[in-house]
């Protein structure tokens, strides 16, 4: 007998697996992060739940910010949540005083499970783990430094789409 239950639940991946890393580095495609401002930037003074969700209201993530974190809104009004670290790792102030991406490279590989998946997120912590789901239409990232490895920032966008208003295929 089928247990349906089962059939629901994403697949896990762990994208640190030596299977994963060398799937990144053999079937992705690198990609440069667009620079366009972000929408705003809210730095978080009491601990807010934010929800990340995608284009058709999906829901992706949900986070909770602590004091001392970054809600930013997105060019296309995503939320995300970020450390004080991680924030000024990944932005700079323009001269409108708003904010704007750093250069940034990304190694992105379709969902070769054309499944439903589940990563564990970066932005968790030891006490407290993260979660990110994603569709069949999943991308995983992992971030390249500039040495050429993969950092730990290893994520999920969710779709190609999205991944597009982000990032730009470097030939």
């Amino acid at each position: 007998m089928k247990n349906y239950e089962q059939e629901k639940e994403p697949h896990f991946v762990d994208l640190f697996s030596p299977e994963m890393e060398s799937r990144l580095r053999a079937e992705g495609k690198m990609y440069s992060r667009k620079i366009e401002p972000i929408r705003g930037a809210e730095h978080v003074t009491k601990p807010t739940i934010v929800e990340t969700r995608l284009p058709d209201g999906t829901v992706e993530s949900i986070e909770e910010a602590k004091a001392g974190d970054w809600i930013i809104t997105g060019s296309k009004g995503e939320r995300f949540v970020f450390t004080d670290k991680k924030f000024h790792d990944l932005y700079i102030a323009d001269t409108l005083g708003g904010w704007i991406p750093r250069n940034r490279r990304v190694v992105a590989l379709h969902n070769p499970f054309r499944k439903a998946v589940k990563i564990q997120a970066p932005w968790g912590t030891p006490e407290k783990l993260a979660y990110q789901e994603g569709s069949e239409k999943a991308i995983f990232v992992a971030e390249v430094a500039p040495d050429g490895t993969l950092t730990k920032d290893r994520y999920i966008i969710g779709d190609n789409e999205m991944l597009l208003n982000n990032y730009e295929l470097i030939p």
